[in-house]
């Protein structure tokens, strides 16, 4: 087979329809330049994915159509490119091969996926039919995304009909480990059919998602060829049928790589130039600080550390050292003063009654106070800090650390806090050693712990993944050998907690079901797990 396919695996913005034109023009040129002849863009390049509710605008899906038509009108080679098409008052999710200036053929989306953050059956119509296209001489077989997932699905219709290359366009979104499973799809796609499988995946962050690239190529025999970058745009000019050793995986950088992807993305494709983080000398803000020095670069970040009579000093020297070793702004703004203020105001009020979490959740709200006064002032995005594992069961305080523009690490849980700072810090000791090695604790009163409001995270995390991940049973977790009164807590914690989560800064997804539109519960919800 002789045409030469390129994999133009591109970071659109979701909306900026004129912008993306532009970047897939620019790529068809490279790819040209490069040798290809024909030049693969992933799902919905043209609009961005996903473009949720814009496409019930008829002059966004009138702007998609033209940007299409000016692609053609400009490419130099032939290109698979995904658009939103519209025929016979319908809107399709679309891939259309360009060829000669013109669009040639048009393939429909079958699969729609409505599942966890997929929302398709409400915008899309699906295909009426299955085409084999023909370039150059070789009979080409393009899907979309959903539809290489689905055993028996358009692709073995494609390959019964003549396909000698199967093309899938997608927009993938990463969670962790999901890099297996897609290996070993296209590899048993590519082995069932006989045809080799070039799948291009989408790259760059959305709102809440991560879309890791990683396009593939597979051959016929089912035989893993190349992949493009992860985590980065890429063009990707293949050698169709000489097979090669899988790359190895660190499910722990990917991670990384994914929470830095998704805070650049979220930053740059908003127009937000700095970020500010309440620096406590605990491993969270910890590792969003980084996080954030890697993301925008160490000059556009300010670390500010609020401490109140409970803050120790120990935590204010580890909260001075980190800025410094991540060449960040620093500064302390202490916060005892002001609930002195917010007690004395309240004193009348307050009268007779013992302190409790009410002073706690004062602090907690002083600081995102201050914060967001820094971000109105200066201009600051509000980087909040709390990780899955408090969200989950309300560890956080309302319009306190969980004020903020985005929540970095929101999906990921404590014990994968830790295992992240390890890894930053294998490489360089960033993070000090201190806050790695201390007990958790979010010194709101004397000598607290996060252990007296919670089990240790070693215990808390693996229910919290059974219940909010797997969507597994109460009954089902103790099965596992939890203590059955320790799970019906914890599964409490997290359904009675619903209407914080939903007041909550986006966050950024890294696992198969993150808060946010992937999983929609009822604030108003009577519904208790019983044995």
């Amino acid at each position: 087979m002789s045409l030469r396919v390129a994999l133009a695996q591109v970071n659109p913005t979701v909306g900026d329809i004129h912008g993306n034109r532009d970047r897939i023009i620019e790529y068809i040129a490279r790819g040209k330049d490069a040798g290809a002849e024909l030049v693969v863009f992933p799902e919905l390049a043209v609009t961005g994915y996903p473009p949720k509710d814009l496409v019930l605008k008829s002059s966004f899906v009138r702007a998609n159509l033209r940007a299409v038509e000016e692609i053609a009108e400009e490419a130099g080679v032939a290109a698979v490119v995904g658009f939103v098409d519209r025929s016979d008052g319908h809107l399709y999710n679309a891939a259309a091969l360009i060829s000669g200036g013109e669009v040639t053929g048009v393939q429909h989306k079958t699969h729609l996926p409505n599942y966890d953050v997929f929302d398709e059956q409400r915008y899309f119509t699906r295909a009426r039919s299955c085409h084999v296209f023909t370039l150059k001489g070789v009979r080409l077989g393009i899907s979309i995304c959903e539809d290489i997932w689905v055993d028996r699905g358009p692709p073995h219709e494609q390959a019964a009909r003549g396909a000698e290359l199967l093309i899938n366009i997608s927009a993938s979104p990463f969670h962790a480990g999901k890099f297996t499973v897609r290996e070993e799809l296209l590899a048993r796609r590519a082995a069932e059919t006989g045809v080799p499988v070039l799948y291009c995946n989408l790259v760059g962050g959305q709102d809440d998602l991560v879309f890791d690239g990683g396009s593939y190529v597979f051959n016929g025999r089912g035989e893993f060829v190349a992949q493009a970058g992860r985590f980065r745009e890429d063009l990707l000019l293949p050698d169709l049928e000489t097979p090669r050793p899988r790359p190895e995986r660190d499910v722990t950088g990917d991670i990384h790589d994914a929470l830095v992807l998704g805070l650049s993305d979220y930053m740059r494709k908003n127009g937000f130039e700095k970020a500010v983080v309440g620096l406590s000398g605990g491993i969270d803000s910890s590792l969003v600080a980084v996080l954030a020095a890697r993301a925008l670069a160490p000059e556009r970040v300010l670390g500010v550390c609020m401490p109140s009579p409970y803050t120790s000093k120990e935590s204010v020297e580890d909260a001075r050292h980190l800025a410094e070793n991540l060449g960040i702004a620093f500064t302390v703004i202490p916060i005892g003063g002001i609930m002195d203020a917010y007690m004395a105001a309240l004193e009348e009020q307050f009268r007779g009654q013992k302190p409790d979490v009410t002073e706690e959740n004062i602090q907690a709200r002083i600081r995102g106070n201050i914060l967001m006064a820094l971000s109105n002032k200066f201009g600051y995005l509000v980087l909040s800090t709390g990780n899955k594992s408090e969200t989950a069961v309300g560890y956080t305080t309302l319009y306190g650390d969980m004020s903020g523009g985005l929540a970095v690490i929101s999906d990921v849980p404590k014990t994968t806090v830790y295992k992240l700072a390890g890894w930053i810090n294998s490489k360089e000791e960033i993070i000090p050693r201190r806050v790695l090695e201390k007990e958790p604790t979010a010194e709101l009163r004397p000598g607290q712990r996060d252990t007296d409001s919670l089990p240790p995270y070693e215990v808390l995390d693996p229910v919290l993944h059974a219940y909010i991940e797997e969507n597994r049973s109460a009954e089902e977790i103790i099965k596992e050998g939890f203590d059955p009164g320790l799970v019906l807590d914890i599964i409490r914690m997290v359904d009675r907690n619903e209407y914080k989560r939903q007041q909550a800064p986006p966050g950024i997804r890294i696992t198969p079901k993150a808060f946010g539109p992937g999983r929609r519960m009822p604030i108003t919800n009577r519904w208790q797990e019983e044995l």
